[in-house]
């Protein structure tokens, strides 16, 4: 479920068994923000009452602003993100799991990411965990807000594994994201947008939205929240 956080992202991926939440959706004020407004409403309708992981993808507010109120809303069994500071596990590639046969690889950032130099520290954005689930027939990417260098880096690295039927589209189509040879590889069949009704930053872009031609396009602006099923 892609949930219509405006700009920002919150995606709850369930299997029979478990719950994986990746991001918690942006701060919109000092009193209110994506999760108690959104996403818990949305996990106790559902009736998901433990998340067995939460994924917090990197530390800009649109992205893990709903943080605080995820917390208070249950049990969390862990936590990976890329994040230093929180208490958790730091997201790195090569770290994988099962749950009910559906396969979690985390393809983005490598160990190394982390302890680079701080003039030569990567921005947020950068080092977002990024996220790959399989359930032997159909496959879905969760790509934060990589951008350019990080998608190069992806190719380099993994570029046999990006393939994937549904890709919810880095940077929400901002123009820094989403290169050609990127969504070549990925080659969706569905691309998501989880972005804002007329937000300031334009996403997705116009040219972005080009790129993605060939796939069926969603955006939570005009579709509002998303289900996707993996056949």
């Amino acid at each position: 479920d892609v949930l219509d956080v405006g700009q920002g992202l919150a995606v709850l991926v369930r299997t029979a068994e478990h719950a994986l939440l990746y991001d918690t959706g942006p701060l919109y004020s000092a009193e209110a923000n994506a999760g108690q407004r959104v996403v818990v409403p949305f996990l106790r309708a559902v009736g998901v009452r433990q998340i067995d992981t939460l994924v917090v993808s990197h530390r800009d507010k649109d992205h893990s602003g709903g943080l605080g109120a995820v917390q208070a809303h249950g049990s969390i069994g862990r936590t990976l993100s890329s994040l230093p500071e929180l208490n958790g596990e730091l997201c790195a590639s090569g770290q994988s799991w099962e749950w009910d046969g559906i396969r979690f690889a985390v393809l983005h950032p490598v160990a190394d990411d982390y302890a680079a130099q701080p003039k030569k520290r990567k921005k947020p954005n950068n080092l977002s965990c990024v996220v790959r689930v399989d359930s032997g027939h159909a496959s879905l990417l969760l790509a934060g807000d990589i951008e350019a260098p990080d998608e190069r880096a992806l190719l380099a690295r993994s570029a046999n594994t990006l393939r994937s039927d549904v890709l919810v589209v880095p940077h929400h189509g901002g123009r820094g994201s989403s290169t050609a040879e990127f969504t070549a590889a990925v080659a969706p069949q569905h691309a998501v947008f989880s972005v804002g009704y007329r937000n300031s930053f334009g996403h997705p872009r116009p040219d972005v939205l080009e790129r993605y031609a060939a796939s069926r396009l969603w955006r939570t602006d005009r579709d509002g929240a998303l289900r996707i099923v993996l056949g």
